[in-house]
């Protein structure tokens, strides 16, 4: 098993090249999302790497994208084999990342119930006067 320091610089190396990647090389007509690269999750044993992507757009565009990254998967796995510089490179699977949208969706209940907060404050003291 990899020390964990390692495993760490793996994963933000990966996490940094396959997001050059999208950025610079892989142009398609799907990809009409903005698609970011939020994380990547290395095996202990450093055979498999989860890498989490995100996409800003409409649930089309989402599903545009999705389609597009399955279908580049062997070459970006090709692409990060080439560029680390350790015995057996992990293998590279896509996973959506919904977790900003679920941050925007707390974000959300949050202002709503602040909102609700402060009408029912000024109901209050506005009933008290």
């Amino acid at each position: 098993m990899a020390d964990p320091r390692r495993i760490q610089r793996i994963q933000s190396r990966i996490r940094q090249d396959i997001a050059e990647l999208f950025l610079t090389e892989l142009k398609d007509p799907r990809m009409k999302g903005l698609i970011s690269i939020t994380r990547v999750k290395v095996s202990r044993d450093l055979t498999n790497a989860r890498v989490f992507y995100s996409v800003l757009g409409t649930p089309a565009q989402r599903r545009g994208v999705d389609r597009f990254v399955q279908s580049v998967t062997p070459l970006v796995q090709r692409h990060v084999a080439g560029l680390l510089r350790i015995r057996v490179a992990p293998k590279i699977a896509f996973t959506y990342d919904d977790s900003i949208e679920k941050q925007d969706s707390v974000s959300k209940l949050i202002d709503r119930a602040l909102a609700s907060d402060r009408r029912r404050d000024g109901a209050t003291a506005h009933n008290d006067e």
